[in-house]
C-alpha cells in the first residue's frame, strides 16, 4: 500500500507547514501583549510609517503570503469588527492552540478527533467564562471607564487613559438608550484629528467639529455666530455652466457687461432667497463640475453677514444633518425656513499656532444622538494611534452595551478557564480527554506572554497563578504595574465578557478549520 502511505505523509507535512505558518504570525504579535507590550514600527510599500499596538491594524499592514495565516489576519479583523478589543489575544491564543494541536498529532491523535475534542473544550470554556462574569449597570460611570482604562492601558496613549477613557464613556452613553439598547452605532460618534497641542487637549464635543474646512474669510465674513439657522446647500453658488465644454464668443463690450450683469443678477437673486429665509451660516457642499462658491458670492454673502463654510465632503452631510436637525438642500427653489438646521453656537477657534484653525459648532438641538470628539496630538503618529486607541475604547464600552457583564482582566479568565478544562479533562474518557487537557494546558501561554512582556519570570508567575485558582481564587490575576498577582476586581482590572469570549471562540473555530485541511491545491 504504497500510494496510501505517500497521501498521508504529504497531508502530515502541509498540516505542519500550516501550523507553522500561522504560528509564525501568532508569534509576531505576541510581543504586543499586555500593558508592557512593545510597539511595533510597520512601513508600507509608499514608505508611509505607521506605529501601533493594535493586532488588527498590525496585521493587517503586514502583507502574509501564506494563505494559512492570512486566516489568523482574518480572525483579529473579525475580532475588532465584534469586540473591538482583544486583537492581540485572539491571534496569541490561536498560536497557543495550534501548538497544542501540533502535540496531539504527534500523539498520532486523528486531526477530526482533535478538532471535536477543541469543541467540546470551547463550549465548556465558555460555560466557565460566563460563570465568571459580574453583571454591570450602564449608570455606573466609573466601572465603564475602568474597562476603557484596561484597555488603554497596554497602547501607547496609557498615560493620558484619565482622559480619553471618560470621553469614551460618555460620547457612547451619549448616544444610546440605556435602558433597552443592544448595540451601539458608532457611526453617530464622528472621531476628528487635527496635529498640535497634545493628547491631553482632545475634547468632547456635544456638536460638530470642521477640521479641515475653514471659514471663509474673504470680505470680512463674519466668523463667531450665536443662535445660527443653519444651511446644508448641495447646490453651487456659482454662475451656471453648460453640461458641455462650451466657449462664449463675445464681439463688443456692451455683450460682455450684459454677461457680466447677468451673472451677478443671478447670484444676488441665489443670495436674495438665502437671506430671505433667516439663515446665518451656510455650508456648501464640495462640487466636481464647477466652483461651488466663486468670490462674488462670497462678497454679497459676507456682506448680508452670513458665515460660509464651504467644501463639505459628501460623506459628512448626513451625518451633519443629523446633527444639526438640517436637510440638504439640493435646489435653491426649495430653500425654506423649515429645512434649516439650529444651533447656538458657531465659531471659529484657533488649534495651535500659525493658521490652524478649527471650526466648532455646538449647542444642538437635544434629541439626536450624535457626538464628536476632536483629538489632538504633537505628531502624526501619536495622532493616529491615539484614534486608534480610542476607537478601540469605544469599542469596549459597546460590548458592555451588547452583553452587560464584566470579567477580570489580567490574564485571570484565561486561566481559570486552563484549570477547570484541566480538572474537566479527568471526568471524561476517549480522545476528548487528552485534547481538552491539552486546550486547558495551553491557554497559559496568556499568562505566561504577560508575565514574559513585563519581564518577570514566566515560569514562577504562572505556577503561583495557577495554584492560586487551584485554591479557589478565581478572580486572581496578573498585575503588571506591581508585579505581582493580585484580585482583579478589587484592583479594578476589568474587561468586557464579550472580548473574552469572541476571542476564545474566533480562535478555537480558525484552529479547527486549519486542522480540517489536509492538502492546498
Amino acid at each position: 500500500n504504497q500510494g496510501g502511505s505517500m497521501i498521508t505523509e504529504k497531508s502530515k507535512d502541509i498540516r505542519q507547514t500550516n501550523i507553522i505558518a500561522a504560528r509564525a504570525v501568532a508569534d509576531v504579535v505576541r510581543t504586543s501583549l499586555g500593558p508592557r507590550g512593545m510597539d511595533k514600527m510597520i512601513q508600507d510599500q509608499r514608505g508611509k510609517v505607521l506605529i501601533t499596538n493594535d493586532g488588527a491594524t498590525i496585521l493587517k499592514q503586514m502583507s502574509v503570503i501564506h494563505p494559512t495565516a492570512k486566516m489568523l489576519v482574518e480572525i483579529s479583523k473579525a475580532q475588532d469588527i465584534e469586540a473591538g478589543d482583544g486583537t492581540t489575544s485572539v491571534v496569541v491564543m490561536a498560536g497557543a492552540l495550534l501548538k497544542a494541536s501540533q502535540e496531539l498529532l504527534n500523539k498520532g491523535i486523528h486531526p477530526a478527533a482533535i478538532s471535536d475534542g477543541f469543541s467540546v473544550a470551547l463550549e465548556k470554556a465558555k460555560e466557565i467564562i460566563e460563570g465568571m462574569g459580574t453583571p454591570v449597570d450602564l449608570n455606573d460611570r466609573e466601572i465603564l471607564i475602568q474597562n476603557c482604562v484596561t484597555c488603554l492601558s497596554s497602547k501607547v496613549v496609557s498615560a493620558n487613559s484619565d482622559v480619553l477613557a471618560p470621553m469614551a464613556v460618555d460620547a457612547v452613553l451619549k448616544i444610546i438608550d440605556k435602558e433597552n439598547d443592544v448595540n451601539v452605532d458608532l457611526n453617530n460618534i464622528k472621531v476628528s484629528m487635527k496635529i498640535g497641542g497634545t493628547v491631553d487637549d482632545s475634547e468632547l464635543i456635544d456638536g460638530l467639529c470642521f477640521t479641515n474646512n475653514q471659514v471663509s474669510h474673504f470680505a470680512g465674513g463674519p466668523t463667531r455666530i450665536t443662535d445660527g439657522k443653519i444651511g446644508m446647500i448641495q447646490f453651487c453658488m456659482s454662475a451656471p455652466k453648460t453640461d458641455l465644454e462650451n466657449n462664449v464668443v463675445v464681439n463688443d463690450y456692451t455683450a460682455m457687461d450684459r454677461i457680466l450683469k447677468e451673472e451677478k443678477k443671478y447670484i444676488v437673486n441665489l443670495v436674495k432667497k438665502i437671506v430671505a429665509t433667516g439663515c446665518n451660516v451656510l455650508l456648501i457642499q464640495k462640487s466636481i463640475l464647477r466652483d461651488s462658491v466663486n468670490d462674488l458670492a462670497l462678497h454679497f454673502l459676507a456682506k448680508k453677514g452670513i458665515m460660509v463654510i464651504k467644501d463639505i465632503e459628501r460623506e459628512e452631510v448626513s451625518f451633519i444633518c443629523k446633527t444639526i436637525n438640517a436637510i440638504p438642500v439640493p435646489h435653491i427653489d426649495q430653500f425654506t425656513k423649515d429645512k434649516l438646521g439650529t444651533a447656538t453656537m458657531v465659531e471659529e477657534v484657533s488649534a495651535g499656532s500659525g493658521d490652524k484653525k478649527v471650526v466648532k459648532i455646538t449647542g444642538c438641538p437635544a434629541q439626536n444622538k450624535t457626538v464628536s470628539i476632536l483629538v489632538r496630538g504633537s505628531n502624526q503618529l501619536v495622532l493616529e494611534e491615539a484614534e486608534r486607541s480610542l476607537h478601540d475604547a469605544l469599542c469596549v464600552v459597546r460590548a458592555l452595551v451588547k452583553k452587560r457583564f464584566l470579567v477580570p482582566g489580567g490574564a485571570a479568565v484565561e486561566m481559570e478557564v486552563s484549570q477547570k478544562l484541566q480538572a474537566y479533562s479527568r471526568e471524561i474518557f476517549g480522545t476528548d480527554s487528552y485534547c481538552v487537557r491539552q486546550y486547558g494546558e495551553c491557554l497559559e501561554l496568556i499568562p505566561y506572554t504577560l508575565a514574559e512582556n513585563a519581564g518577570l519570570d514566566p515560569i514562577s508567575f504562572v505556577t503561583e497563578l495557577r495554584n492560586k485558582h487551584i485554591q479557589g481564587h478565581k478572580y486572581d490575576g496578573l498585575n503588571i504595574k506591581r508585579n505581582k498577582i493580585m484580585n482583579m476586581l478589587d484592583d479594578n482590572v476589568v474587561q468586557p465578557l464579550l472580548v473574552s469570549l469572541s476571542a476564545l471562540t474566533l480562535a478555537t473555530e480558525c484552529v479547527r478549520m486549519i486542522l480540517k485541511i489536509d492538502d492546498i491545491v
